[in-house]
């Protein structure tokens, strides 16, 4: 998983702890600073942490800082951004299970170091439950869009659901390329659809797969796609996919969806659809 972090100066031995470990346990981790004790202004480095979020240029962030309520409320000023301050385990996976939280912030003078390694770990290993959950997201996304601006990471996330049989399967045993990207190009046009309900949409193009991890016959995958930016006459759409047996990121990818008009060309998409 790629992860972005970042601190202040009351955060910054956290931080340096909490690398080491996210790097042990194999995940990819972008430091955006500080990068040392020296006081400094916290939104300089809290703000690029989480807009690398929102954007998709990593999957979840990590902010700390003295109480992590500042890093807190600047993480939760950029638009796709569901940051929860986390001071227990038990708040660590609330933030997952319920808030599908991308972000969390630590305090570094409010909990002890070990306590703070054990709520990233709950953090990652917690997976949304999706249900009811899934309206108050959308509600969350609603009042974000309500400012009628137009940044990433506004819109809600779709989700779909897949068992792994062995007629998804190539020869080497694991799930064909061809289903992710018929599912990916699937998952993207429904979302676009959904939260531009007068659009009509065709794919103009699905960019580069990142494939990061094999999946086996009897595996469960999820897959979400979300809307990240939208231009005059075309959407990006985000689409990933978990394992949720391993837990794992089996592809990434971003779709260019073109609203097209009823003479067949390509037009402006309709105002008012979200």
């Amino acid at each position: 998983m790629k992860i972005a972090i970042g601190s202040d100066h009351a955060g910054f031995e956290y931080k340096s702890r909490i690398i080491e470990m996210l790097s042990t346990m194999g995940h990819e981790v972008r430091d955006f600073g500080t990068h040392s004790t020296e006081p400094v202004d916290y939104p300089v480095f809290i703000a690029p942490t989480a807009q690398a979020v929102a954007s998709g240029e990593c999957e979840r962030g990590i902010v700390l800082g003295g109480s992590g309520n500042g890093e807190q409320i600047v993480a939760n000023k950029i638009r796709g951004i569901r940051c929860a301050l986390c001071w227990s385990v038990e708040t660590a996976r609330l933030a997952r299970q319920h808030n599908d939280a991308n972000v969390i912030s630590i305090g570094g003078r409010t909990v002890p170091v070990e306590l703070a390694l054990e709520i990233v770990r709950t953090w990652l290993d917690t997976e949304f439950e999706g249900g009811r959950h899934v309206a108050r997201l959308n509600g969350i996304a609603a009042v974000e869009n309500s400012t009628g601006q137009n940044l990433p990471g506004a819109f809600p996330v779709s989700e779909k659901t897949m068992l792994i049989r062995p007629e998804f399967l190539n020869q080497r045993g694991t799930l064909f390329g061809g289903y992710m990207l018929a599912w990916a190009d699937e998952m993207a046009f429904n979302i676009a659809s959904l939260t531009f309900p007068k659009a009509v949409f065709v794919t103009r193009r699905v960019e580069a797969f990142d494939f990061t991890a094999p999946v086996l016959n009897g595996d469960i995958v999820r897959i979400y796609s979300r809307v990240e930016r939208v231009g005059s006459s075309s959407c990006t759409v985000a689409v990933w996919c978990h394992n949720a047996r391993t837990r794992a990121t089996v592809f990434s990818t971003n779709a260019i969806m073109v609203h097209i008009s009823p003479e067949g060309g390509k037009a402006p998409i309709p105002k008012g659809t979200t």
